[in-house]
């Protein structure tokens, strides 16, 4: 016990050597601690204090991100980051109408609401703080220098050539922090001959070749929701790229340029397929693939109640699993028909799961080691009990609306010993100008001059 209590003494002074040394250094704290006592000791000694007083370290607690991201692909790689512990402050524009209107889109709220319900309602903007600042004026670019010296990460948005215009380009933060990591979500990347065509998830999928092998072999392509591009392509890759930045930093000792383009990152993706064309000179067509609706056993199905299941039975052992499950022994040999014999099969699965309902099929098929899932409209997801044991829907409280609450989706990222949470809710534009410019250095009374003159909101 005595030990116990030792080793909580001691971790109580490492946390706050640590919480000082994140302040000049934020990457290199445990680097330092583990010069004294080691990185088994200096985590294990944090951690007996941490979880004494009923805390846990953030994966990424300590990193500091600049947030210049107007549109989703860059709010969401900023979100990850936020969601595991990085402090992310947005750069924001005075007087910016255009934010109030998206925050109003992505919300589904019409009407002149309170501004703050808008961002509580964001989940794009949950766990980042708000700075505006006007980057056309010198002194907001004083402001953004002073910031800039001591951040972690950059991450913005725009078409190239616009940060380097508003004074806050890779060029310009390098020169000020070389150890800054500084990432660019575009549609195209920073060059080549479309860098500054503007674009949309369907415009980069689109390019890429993912749009056209969604749909019908007869019919035209069919546009899915914008998680291809903004969502995968964009804010995850941009994440993992600013991960892996930080990563070689702790070995160089220097930042570098992540440069994401959206567009490829759709080809990234469709890397599988793609190694075909390469080496076959083959080019999958819509619905001539396996995965894309072009095999009996990889697709969906209407069921009795009019809703749809899905099966996936690939491998050889789920398909004769099925045929068993469905009393159709005699389709046995016929997984991989083509011609009229696909046909056959296909009007056999179409005529079979219309004899029971969706979710009876699913009772009656989940125990028979065959992949099915039943196709939910997105209450119907947040309403599965797979996804409430998993802690996926979070319960916010939020006293500045009526409800006094918001639900919103978890990180799917489940870390052990160093969770993700949603520490606080979106902000309004400025929120914190204030605390942030004081932070700085700026008594009250310049940063009243600085508001009432625009500079910053």
């Amino acid at each position: 016990m005595l030990f116990v209590r030792f080793l909580e003494f001691v971790g109580g002074i490492i946390e706050a050597v640590v919480r000082l040394y994140h302040t000049h250094r934020p990457d290199g704290c445990w680097e330092y601690m583990s010069a004294i006592i080691g990185p088994i000791g200096s985590r294990a000694l944090l951690n007996v204090h941490l979880k004494k007083i009923g805390g846990h370290m953030q994966a990424l607690e300590g990193i500091t991100v600049l947030d210049f991201c107007r549109n989703a692909p860059g709010m969401f790689c900023t979100t990850v980051l936020a969601d595991l512990g990085a402090d992310v402050l947005m750069i924001e524009r005075p007087m910016d109408e255009t934010r109030s209107a998206y925050e109003k889109l992505v919300a589904g709220i019409q009407g002149d609401d309170d501004a703050r319900q808008h961002a509580c309602f964001n989940a794009l903007q949950r766990n980042k703080r708000s700075i505006a600042l006007n980057l056309k004026d010198p002194e907001a670019q004083d402001i953004f220098q002073k910031l800039a010296e001591t951040t972690d990460v950059v991450v913005e948005g725009f078409r190239p050539g616009v940060m380097d215009r508003l004074g806050a380009g890779y060029e310009k933060v390098r020169s000020i922090n070389p150890r800054a990591v500084y990432c660019s979500v575009s549609g195209y990347g920073q060059d080549g001959p479309y860098a500054q065509l503007a674009g949309h998830d369907i415009n980069y999928i689109s390019f890429a070749g993912a749009l056209g092998l969604i749909g019908p072999r007869d019919g035209k392509p069919s546009i899915p929701l914008n998680l291809i591009a903004d969502y995968a392509g964009g804010g995850l890759c941009g994440a993992v790229g600013i991960l892996a930045a930080l990563m070689a930093r702790e070995k160089t000792g220097i930042g570098q340029y992540v440069d994401i383009a959206m567009s490829e990152g759709v080809l990234y993706m469709l890397s599988g397929m793609i190694s075909d064309v390469l080496s076959r000179g083959v080019s999958t067509e819509r619905a001539g693939n396996r995965l894309n609706g072009g095999a009996p056993y990889y697709n969906v199905y209407q069921t009795k109640d009019g809703k749809y299941f899905s099966i996936a039975a690939i491998e050889p052992w789920f398909w004769t699993n099925l045929c068993h499950a469905l009393d159709r022994e005699d389709l046995l040999p016929h997984q991989d028909a083509t011609g009229h014999q696909k046909t056959v099969v296909e009007q056999a699965f179409a005529e079979a799961f219309l004899a029971k309902t969706r979710d009876e099929w699913f009772e009656e098929l989940k125990g028979a080691n065959i992949s099915v899932g039943k196709v939910y409209s997105l209450s119907e997801a947040l309403d599965d009990p797979h996804v409430k044991e998993r802690g996926m829907l979070l319960e916010i409280e939020a006293p500045d609306i009526p409800e006094g609450k918001v639900r919103q989706v978890a990180t799917s990222i489940h870390l052990s010993e160093t969770p993700g949470e949603v520490r606080h809710l979106g902000s309004v534009t400025g929120q914190h100008t204030s605390s942030v410019l004081e932070n700085l250095g700026f008594d009250a009374a310049t940063v009243a001059d600085l508001i009432r003159r625009q500079v910053v909101q």
